[in-house]
């Protein structure tokens, strides 16, 4: 997998993003990619993006995670993916909060506190999927 050390996405990149402590981000960051790049499909799609660690700190934090030339198909895959990753590890975390960016800058974030709010982020990630380029997302 490889790391873009930078604060901004690559041109034409579908990004995931999480908020929380810098670790728990760090974490779900390198969790969702290293997930998405063993997907037959999507392998090796998946690009961390990182930042310098704070003072103190030892090693790159990753930021988000890049899918790179994210055409349609890619990011209808994607998002499957990342709803897999989501349901596998909501029984490990409290709260997952997330958000997602189209290659044209169209965003949403969505929030999983308990299963039964999976079929609601996946009609929102659906959603987000199909709507038209700049669209409310």
């Amino acid at each position: 997998m490889s790391e873009a050390p930078t604060s901004q996405p690559p041109e034409n990149a579908l990004t995931f993003a999480f908020p929380g402590t810098e670790a728990q981000v760090d974490a779900l960051n390198r969790d969702l990619a290293e997930w998405i790049n063993a997907t037959d499909q999507l392998g090796g799609s998946a690009s961390l993006r990182t930042q310098p660690p704070a003072p103190g700190e030892q090693g790159d934090v990753a930021v988000a995670v890049d899918i790179i030339n994210a055409s349609a198909a890619m990011i209808a895959a994607v998002t499957n993916t990342f709803f897999l990753w989501l349901q596998q590890r909501r029984p490990t975390y409290r709260r997952i909060e997330f958000e997602v960016v189209r290659p044209d800058g169209t965003r949403v974030s969505g929030a999983v506190d308990d299963e039964a709010q999976l079929p609601e982020v996946m009609a929102q990630l659906s959603g987000f999927v199909v709507a038209p380029p700049g669209g409310d997302g």
